[in-house]
């Protein structure tokens, strides 16, 4: 069976197909553990009797004897190594079912994403707010370039006219070092680096504001 791997990230999508072809090749499930205390077996519809079992197909039965001989469990007494083959025979079982609904929600993410990414490519600023202590509003934005520049983001200072950029931890004039300068990070990148700038100016205007209120208090008729 031919599946697409489009629905899929490009860096897994050949590996994810591979998934989807062994998955489908696979016994239809549901799948079941039948545990009697001596034996575990995975087998696909499982229904359970007085005298045992019935089931479409065995799918595996796991190994009575002792399972783990790494020397951290050496202690491991006969019941820690049952269970310890229930768990896996449980986890077998369960793929049956966990693969397909696993796959379903990374192909659900990725269109998602793809959906997300195209709605990003008509968006030209991100609106970033200054975080104070003090009070008061402030925001950064994090701006699309113009023209030959549209795949490059700067960081500005949200004005309309004489916009300043930040560059190499300070705020310039955009008219100063030109656009080539001013859009130049990438847009993860540009965002990433916004939420510095934010945290930045926020304890810059912090310190404005409770300079102003220290000269208030010191004045004379000031409050107290």
């Amino acid at each position: 069976m031919s599946i697409d791997p489009t629905h899929y990230p490009a860096e897994h999508a050949n590996y994810l197909a591979e998934v989807c072809e062994r998955e489908a090749a696979a016994t239809d499930g549901p799948w079941g553990v039948y545990n009697q205390g001596t034996l575990v077996e995975v087998v696909a519809s499982l229904e359970e009797n007085a005298t045992g079992y019935r089931c479409r197909r065995q799918i595996a039965r796991l190994d009575e004897e002792p399972i783990d001989n790494i020397p951290a469990h050496a202690d491991w007494s006969a019941d820690q190594d049952y269970g310890q083959l229930v768990n896996d025979a449980t986890f077998t079982a369960g793929a049956r079912s966990d693969v397909p609904r696993l796959i379903g929600i990374i192909r659900e993410t990725h269109h998602r994403a793809q959906t997300l990414a195209g709605h990003l490519d008509l968006v030209r600023e991100f609106r970033i707010p200054v975080k104070n202590t003090l009070g008061g509003y402030a925001e950064l934005t994090v701006e699309r370039g113009p023209g030959p520049f549209d795949g490059r983001w700067a960081i500005t200072d949200g004005a309309t006219h004489s916009k300043k950029v930040w560059r190499l931890g300070t705020w310039y004039w955009l008219s100063a070092i030109g656009p080539d300068l001013a859009y130049h990070h990438p847009m993860e990148e540009a965002l990433a680096l916004a939420q510095k700038v934010a945290q930045l100016e926020g304890r810059t205007q912090d310190d404005h504001v409770q300079a102003i209120l220290d000269e208030q208090g010191a004045a004379p008729g000031g409050p107290r």
